[in-house]
């Protein structure tokens, strides 16, 4: 598939991007441990993984574009499976899966692949409680089947995603669970249950606090809009920063410690994106045409925004002065020469662009001229290039577009719902 772009004359209006796939999974497996039915909206098209292994244990799911209807079956509810579930790969969300199914009477099989190191500490947990999660190989484990009981944890501190793990796993159990917490710790995991209406007590006691969770609780229904991706609202931002008249607003984007780099870099090199706070890490972006200056990317800087070097590279033909991209040398290894190829697609635009062994130097102030890409069947180029398209004198064909599938389907709708045309 290709996708054809005509220059911009501004960016206008609010819009949404995708949501954070680890949250929204989050509020799919509660919601099918809830009694009733939620909806999930804005949720990023990488959860139909969760949601057809949901599906599987017998919970009822409706999709319309990214919203999901989720009938909830309760603690449970669910249904056995044959075959073993393959969890592999689905990071923190596997730890609320081996909880699900560890909480059941039945008994399940699980291939944890290379997500053992992560369950493992859990899986030591919520041992304590009674829950019975058994080894059969190096990877797979069988889970369930056995009654749990509530205790008093002696560790102090757990980690966010176990704590929430061990507080479901606690739902499972007879009696009251109790977790010890330094009066320093900010982890308060406990919303996602309080918010279901799940009673979770927190006690001072001394200078610590303790967390209790009493067995038997029913999980409520609560619909979910998923806070967007940043990293999806970047190919958005990029045109309306460098487009006069431009005045375009992103509603609701998670902003998390340790992955807004390019968002720093950004208004360090004067693009003016003010932030709206919301509360509980979401915000509204307000963006505005500026005048971007030069800059020298590399070291642990140039590591925050390794995904976002291209739209980088794109940004800096509309700088004052040159921007320098380093240390980036691990872009040119895999399937192709990142770097190398993104060097002679900015040639082919006829952008000042040069390579050298680390990265790449973008001369600012020449205006892209339309032509031809080749997105590779990468996502962020094809969205890199799309910015390029909306900034460039003539149109800008994308070859390769169809990976977009399975990160944002309606990506070019969306851009074309806030793109105004030069007529």
């Amino acid at each position: 598939m290709e996708e054809t772009l005509s220059p911009a004359k501004k960016m206008v209006g609010e819009t949404l991007v995708p949501g954070e796939q680890e949250p929204a999974e989050r509020a799919l497996i509660l919601a099918a441990l809830a009694e009733g039915e939620s909806k999930i909206s804005n949720a990023p098209v990488v959860v139909r993984r969760v949601v057809e292994l949901l599906r599987g244990l017998g919970v009822g799911i409706d999709v319309k574009k990214s919203t999901y209807g989720v009938k909830g079956v309760g603690l449970r509810g669910f249904k056995t499976v044959d075959e073993p579930l393959d969890l592999d790969g689905l990071g923190n969300t596997a730890l609320l899966l081996v909880v699900l199914l560890a909480g059941q009477e039945f008994t399940s099989r699980v291939k944890l692949g290379q997500e053992v190191e992560r369950c493992q500490p859990l899986i030591d947990l919520v041992g304590k409680l009674g829950l019975q999660i058994q080894r059969e190989t190096e990877s797979a484990f069988v889970l369930g089947g056995s009654k749990a009981e509530g205790c008093v944890f002696e560790e102090v501190d757990i980690a966010a995603e176990l704590k929430l793990g061990v507080m479901v796993a606690a739902l499972f159990a007879e009696g009251t669970t109790v977790l010890p917490e330094s009066a320093s710790n900010r982890n308060r995991m406990e919303r996602f249950l309080r918010g279901r209406d799940v009673k979770v007590e927190r006690r001072k006691e001394g200078q610590a606090y303790l967390v209790s969770v009493e067995g038997g609780q029913a999980v409520q229904a609560l619909d979910v809009e998923v806070a967007g991706q940043l990293a999806l609202s970047y190919p958005l931002v990029a045109p309306a920063l460098c487009r006069k008249g431009s005045k375009l607003t992103i509603k609701r984007v998670a902003i998390r410690a340790g992955q807004r780099g390019f968002l720093d870099l950004l208004r360090q090199i004067g693009a003016e994106i003010d932030i709206e706070e919301l509360g509980e890490g979401e915000c509204n972006l307000h963006v505005r045409p500026s005048e971007l200056k030069s800059t020298r990317v590399a070291g642990q800087r140039a590591e925050k925004i390794i995904d976002q070097v291209a739209i980088l590279a794109v940004l800096a033909t509309q700088a004052m002065g040159e921007i320098v991209i380093r240390d980036i040398e691990r872009l040119r290894e895999g399937a192709f020469d990142y770097v190398a190829h993104l060097f002679e697609s900015l040639r082919a635009l006829e952008a000042r662009v040069g390579e050298f062994p680390e990265g790449l130097v973008v001369k600012g102030g020449y205006v892209p001229h339309g032509g031809r890409l080749d997105a590779k069947g990468d996502p962020g180029l094809v969205m890199a290039f799309a910015v390029a398209g909306m900034l460039a004198e003539g149109e800008v064909v994308i070859e390769g577009t169809e990976c977009l599938e399975a990160v944002w389907p309606d990506f070019f709708k969306t851009l074309y719902l806030i793109k105004e045309n030069i007529r």
